[in-house]
């Protein structure tokens, strides 16, 4: 009954509903709605109580009731419309020996199948067809998913391989190298550390002040060294840092400017320094300082 609509009250047939199937058209019926209306609301149906009967009088099987009386007479016509009935082949309800359709169940005794066999077959092609519509949708959206995913995965792989081949290019390269030790140099510096400080430079390293004199390695260690002993507190500050190429510079010898706040407890000084730094087999191929300028 799935699917199906009463044609009295137009509403659908429950599966749990107490049914009546009529047995000329086979059209389902609540059994209350069949009961209100005394029969089928099949137009045109037999079972229609608004169907105009007609009445085949056979003559020849008539019987004369001339001296009967009232009783008789009504005991011979029950006997003459007393009613056949046959056993529905599907679910062994009595039903009228001449119906099409069983009024129990439904089932068509002339063609011996259901009338929605034919609808339900339809039903489960339309449900297949549908189905895999869905799945094939479904499939889809996942690939697409996937694939996105994937995509996305990639562009993020690629871009950290870069990012890192960037980063990894940038370390190794000397303008990396060349800052990081000058800021170790700094380090040493500010920590106090002259056997540190001495290893950031040349055996050839030369130091020119603001007056001009050249100074060289030795001296200029113990003048650090002094400071270290007489100063506390020495905080220096390296800003603006810029990599000079010119006619005497080459890759191994390079020319480095930027700005120095020299300060402690006792002395300040702010100026520019410039570095010339090498790197080779002597140097072990780290970049050291072999010329210092303050200007």
């Amino acid at each position: 009954m799935k699917n199906k609509t009463c044609p009295y009250c137009q509403s659908k047939i429950k599966s749990n509903a107490d049914v009546i199937i009529c047995s000329h058209c086979g059209t389902p019926h609540h059994r209350e709605c069949w009961d209100e209306n005394n029969g089928c609301t099949t137009y045109g149906c037999t079972n229609n109580p608004a169907t105009e009967k007609k009445i085949n009088v056979n003559y020849s099987g008539a019987n004369d009731v001339g001296d009967k009386t009232i009783d008789e007479i009504k005991k011979s016509i029950s006997g003459i419309n007393e009613i056949k009935t046959i056993l529905c082949p599907d679910c062994g309800s009595e039903t009228e020996e001449n119906s099409v359709y069983c009024r129990h169940c439904g089932y068509n005794m002339k063609e011996n199948k259901f009338p929605d066999s034919d609808a339900k077959k339809e039903f489960d092609r339309e449900f297949k067809k549908r189905y895999r519509e869905k799945v094939g949708i479904t499939r889809n959206r996942f690939y697409l998913t996937l694939g996105s995913f994937l995509l996305l995965t990639s562009a993020v792989a690629l871009l950290f391989y870069i990012s890192i081949t960037k980063l990894n290019a940038y370390f190794s390269s000397d303008e990396y190298l060349i800052k990081n030790t000058i800021e170790n140099w700094k380090d040493a510096w500010e920590d106090e550390d002259i056997s540190k400080y001495k290893s950031f430079m040349t055996d050839d390293y030369e130091y020119y002040g603001k007056d001009g004199k050249k100074t060289e390695l030795k001296d200029r260690l113990k003048r650090i060294e002094w400071t270290f002993k007489n100063y506390k507190n020495i905080r220096i500050k390296f800003t603006d840092y810029k990599l000079i190429t010119d006619s005497t510079t080459s890759e191994n010898d390079r020319k480095i400017l930027f700005n120095q706040n020299y300060e402690s407890d006792k002395f300040s000084e702010k100026g520019i320094k410039t570095l010339r730094m090498y790197k080779g087999t002597e140097t072990n191929g780290e970049w050291k300082i072999y010329r210092e300028f303050f200007d």
